[in-house]
């Protein structure tokens, strides 16, 4: 028995033959997987779900090019229909495991609440690598092959791959290198170039890559001489102007007006999520105070700049007094964060307050139907006492704090956990923070990052993250609302 037919066997595992068929159609597989993968955790998303994702992908799409192959082959399986079970005979259709994944990726992406065309964004060009390596398998078959040509025409070809495509006592055109390199150069123009200069919008790479494998594909199919056919019509080539006239349409925007009812198509409100120091709270002056206090207590010597007592605001306190003090020990760390801690208390009254906009700013996402949060480094009863001090902790529908974060920002944790408490897609998501560390933990996700400079001394130490926005008041926050656009980073996704 062989796991896919072949001229070569790999390896021989008792009775079961392994060929180079299915190694290489194996290779094309988990190289798609892990250019995805590598995607799909820069876009936040969970990778224990996408590893199920693919788990299962392989053998549907499989199947999927099994039953795509029998469907325009059923002449010679309606006679005895368990032969399509007999995998070893071959007789594989691409396109069938195209379709049967999109399905796939419909139903997982409903399930879990993923963005559909965003998902789609992140694998469909991949494929064409994992295309590329798999008509390698073909080669070493001898088949999905072309007509007829002479020898000269070849000599430009490596010595193996010529004498691979003298087929049946002439040579062939090696249509699977056409098909290959056609993928590659796909690859690379979809992936580096349109990616950067060329899309608009969510949906456009996987539009691009059906334009492009069906322009590919088209081309290359009519030169090949074992084409599936439907009458006179090559069924392959019928299927890529399909793929292409779906491509096509959906880069001009015509999917987004027609169905716009349609969630994937649909104009969604982004999850509004913010800081709070700095951002809707004045806290700045007594966070700088609290760190001067345990400064003077422990190294009163040590003499740091009003920007540098600004900038301690964001990132974690430990993080912070291990920063400040090297030397010191996990315990004695915990200590400095301690009176930290006191100093911070007794004093946040009489130094706290809410900053200029941030009511009306909240009044007026509120009145357009927006969903609210914060996400805070620090310890809830600070945040909450806060919020309600200030008398906003009214506005927002979620609040995450340390306590509920595996890991503080600049990791997205807190952010895709205000999301899951949500019960919202983390896909459409704006936020907004005055700390370096904000912007990091939005684009750790590829999430919209919103820098609020509202102290212009703060301003240089966080554009060097660039955030997708900056804003200085938040009427410009309110205007940027406005706009339309995707509510995510893609310069994230760059390679």
């Amino acid at each position: 028995m062989e796991l896919f037919p072949s001229r070569e066997i790999f390896i021989q595992l008792g009775s079961v033959n392994i060929t180079w068929y299915a190694i290489l159609s194996l290779a094309g597989f988990l190289v798609t997987y892990y250019l995805s993968l590598h995607t799909l955790k820069k876009m936040g998303y969970d990778k224990d779900k996408i590893e199920d994702f693919m788990f299962y992908l392989l053998p549907i799409a499989y199947v999927g090019a099994r039953l795509w192959y029998c469907l325009f082959e059923w002449r010679s399986y309606i006679q005895d229909p368990i032969r399509i079970f007999y995998i070893w005979e071959g007789g594989l259709a691409f396109h069938g495991g195209v379709i049967a994944g999109v399905l796939l990726a419909i139903w997982f992406c409903k399930k879990n609440h993923y963005h559909i065309l965003r998902f789609g964004d992140a694998i469909m060009p991949n494929i064409l690598i994992g295309q590329m390596i798999g008509r390698w398998g073909n080669f070493v078959n001898q088949e999905a092959f072309g007509t007829v040509v002479s020898e000269e025409s070849l000599n430009w070809l490596p010595e193996f791959i010529k004498e691979g495509m003298f087929i049946q006592g002439s040579y062939r055109m090696p249509t699977f290198l056409y098909e290959g390199i056609g993928n590659l150069i796909g690859f690379i123009l979809i992936r580096f170039v349109f990616n950067r200069y060329g899309r608009k919008k969510r949906g456009d790479l996987m539009y691009a890559y059906l334009v492009w494998y069906g322009m590919v594909r088209f081309f290359v199919e009519g030169f090949r001489t074992d084409s599936l056919m439907i009458g006179p019509i090559r069924t392959a080539q019928l299927i890529s102007i399909i793929f292409m006239i779906i491509g096509v349409l959906g880069l001009l925007g015509i999917y987004n007006k027609l169905f716009s009812n349609i969630p994937g198509f649909k104009e969604e409100k982004p999850l509004l999520l913010f800081d709070v120091d700095g951002t809707l709270i004045d806290t700045i002056p007594l966070i700088s105070a609290s760190f001067r206090h345990v400064i003077e207590m422990h190294d009163p010597k040590r003499s740091l700049t009003d920007l540098e007592y600004k900038n301690l605001s964001g990132p974690p306190l430990k993080e912070s007094f291990g920063k400040l003090f090297p030397e010191a020990d996990e315990t004695t760390i915990q200590q400095y964060v301690d009176e930290y801690r006191v100093y911070n208390r007794e004093h946040h009254d009489e130094m706290v307050k809410v900053l200029p906009g941030v009511v009306d700013m909240l009044d007026y996402c509120k009145a357009q139907g927006y969903t609210l949060g914060v996400v805070s480094n620090k310890i809830s009863s600070m945040v909450n006492h806060g919020l309600e001090y200030c008398g906003i902790a009214s506005y927002f529908d979620v609040v995450i704090c340390a306590e509920q974060m595996k890991k503080t920002k600049p990791d997205p944790d807190g952010l895709l956990e205000a999301a899951r408490e949500l019960g919202v897609p983390h896909d459409n998501l704006i936020y907004c923070g005055d700390a370096p560390t904000d912007v990091l933990a939005a684009k750790n996700m590829s999430a919209f990052s919103v820098a609020v400079v509202l102290d212009e001394d703060r301003k240089e130490n966080i554009e060097k993250t660039k955030p997708c926005a900056l804003i200085t008041d938040w009427k410009q926050f309110e205007e940027l609302l406005k706009e339309e656009r995707e509510w995510s980073d893609n310069s994230t996704l760059l390679w």
